[in-house]
């Protein structure tokens, strides 16, 4: 009998476990075929697959944490719970032997002829409930309510991830290509500002979280990227930056590597070479606000507000310049306040000398539930639209920063870039482009982001002609990323503006890549150690 009722419980799973299977492979199998040409068996297409699947058994880790954490719970109420429990069992023993309450024929029989026979002698066909079964009833049912709702709740969280990457695989379809633009190595130039980004600054001597996970690989010789290194390099970065006195500097996102008050501190202490003649524009990115860890994942976005408030407080002590709108740091304990401080403080606007006007832009809107969307950026509209705003307010060269690529590299579509990309990126580059054509000699336009940890200079341009020059750059201390290998250069970049209008951008690495070498000397106008390139 036993085994006859596993059989049927076999059968009725059966059908929705394939089902959900095929609706999981049938995607995956699609899109590879697309990334890989129709080669569907080719290694690195599998290779991306896998790196979907390692997010997957992180943020599935994550719920089994969570599930650990409500069983904490339980455990230190479990008196509690207990009581509550056996007074409920009573009180529903007690009304059903008042209401004189029996049980069906056919539910016994049902009982009595699987492997729940146990519990026909609680339930009498026919006959009224004893007090003893009544009490049995509720908990029966407890426990059937208890389980229902785990597997609602399990169903729900999978269904909503699968519907969130599939919103985010068919929004990628449609970004803006960027194609290669070397440009050619113009001299001179008025140095507008300087770009660091993706520092990934750790506390408590530990390595950044994604050489730790082992999804970038750190080269073989080369000193391990603990808080030690991490910030001595960030310090000899400000050292040669200083030596170049910028009007400004630019902090694209991921600062931090988790978003910790410790972090924070360490990033913050470096920082104070940065010369008091040198103003300073920070950009979060999404490991400064929007991380969400397998092992301690955030689906309510408590840790997100806790990481906003954190970095506005950090913006009122480094920020330097006169920034709109003007800073407020919002009360610690509302969240829904916080979230609302950190969404209204952007676009930043900074107009320096020569009608050159500088735009910071907060690319973490999108509020990432789970561990695999988390590095997926969004702009919002109606950040968008202040923005928009502002460019026809005025006239001149403009530069926008912001943390998270804004479109994809011409060539084949690749997995890991599904979810790096700001989804709304291309209404950002069709504003600049529009403004950059309505006077094309002197309206050129520049945006500076960084995220993937790739060095990359190309242009984007309209179905109108419009053009805009979009430079990625690299971690300023990991290094540039190619096929998960980190080259462990520090670099960072500085910007030009010639006048005649052409932006030109400058990598200045402090030492050679895989090498022990020692480093090159600082970058001077007349001799930059960088790869170089322009764009008008």
């Amino acid at each position: 009998m036993a085994r006859r009722a596993a059989l049927r419980v076999l059968y009725l799973a059966l059908l929705p476990v394939l089902v959900l299977l095929a609706l999981v492979i049938t995607p995956a199998l699609v899109v590879s075929s697309v990334a890989s040409q129709g080669r569907v068996w080719r290694p690195e297409t599998w290779k991306k697959i896998s790196y979907g699947s390692r997010y997957f058994r992180s943020s599935f880790r994550g719920r089994l944490g969570e599930v650990v954490d409500v069983i904490d719970v339980v455990r230190d109420r479990l008196i509690l719970l207990l009581v509550l429990l056996a007074a409920a069992c009573g009180a529903g023993g007690l009304a059903v032997h008042a209401l004189e309450i029996g049980v069906p024929a056919w539910l016994s029989a049902w009982l009595d002829g699987s492997f729940l026979s146990f519990l026909a002698s609680w339930f009498p066909a026919g006959g009224r409930l004893s007090f003893g079964g009544g009490a049995a009833l509720v908990l029966a049912v407890c426990t059937a309510l208890a389980a229902l709702a785990l597997g609602l709740s399990l169903y729900a969280w999978l269904a909503s991830a699968l519907g969130e990457a599939t919103r985010v695989i068919l929004r990628y379809g449609g970004a803006a290509t960027l194609f290669p633009d070397p440009g050619d190595a113009i001299p001179g130039g008025r140095l507008v500002l300087c770009q660091i980004s993706d520092l990934h600054i750790t506390a408590g001597g530990r390595e950044p979280y994604e050489i730790e996970e082992g999804s970038a690989a750190w080269p073989e010789g080369a000193p391990r990227p603990d808080t030690a290194e991490l910030t001595g390099r960030l310090q000899r970065l400000v050292a040669e930056i200083a030596a170049m006195k910028p009007p400004l500097v630019a902090l694209t996102g991921d600062m931090t590597d988790l978003g910790e008050e410790a972090q924070w501190d360490e990033l913050e202490a470096a920082l104070s070479g940065i010369p008091a003649s040198s103003q300073v524009l920070m950009v979060p990115g999404n490991h400064d606000v929007a991380i969400n860890l397998g092992t301690s994942p955030d689906p309510y976005l408590t840790k997100r507000a806790e990481r906003e408030q954190r970095f506005i407080e950090v913006l009122t002590r480094v920020e330097r310049g006169p920034f709109q709108p003007p800073l407020h740091v919002p009360a610690r304990k509302r969240a829904r306040r916080r979230l609302r401080a950190i969404a209204g403080l952007y676009p930043r606007r900074l107009d320096l000398g020569g009608g050159i006007r500088i735009f910071g832009l907060n690319s973490n809107r999108y509020r990432s539930r789970f561990v695999g969307s988390n590095a997926i950026g969004q702009i919002g509209g109606a950040q968008l639209r202040r923005l928009a705003r502002a460019l026809r307010r005025g006239s001149g060269p403009v530069v926008v920063l912001l943390h998270h690529h804004v479109a994809r590299l011409a060539g084949p579509i690749s997995l890991n870039d599904t979810f790096m990309i700001a989804m709304d990126g291309p209404r950002l580059l069709e504003m600049l482009a529009a403004y950059q054509q309505k006077n094309p000699k002197k309206n050129s336009a520049l945006v500076l982001h960084g995220h993937k940890h790739l060095a990359f200079f190309g242009h984007y341009r309209s179905k109108s002609g419009g053009r805009v020059s979009v430079y990625a750059h690299p971690s300023s201390t990991l290094g540039h990323e190619t096929d998960g290998y980190l080259d462990g250069v520090a670099r960072f970049a500085a910007i030009r503006l010639t006048d005649d209008g052409i932006w030109r951008v400058e990598t200045h690495p402090l030492r050679p890549a895989r090498s022990a070498a020692p480093a090159p000397p600082a970058a001077t106008e007349a001799e930059p150690a960088a790869t170089e390139a322009a764009v008008s």
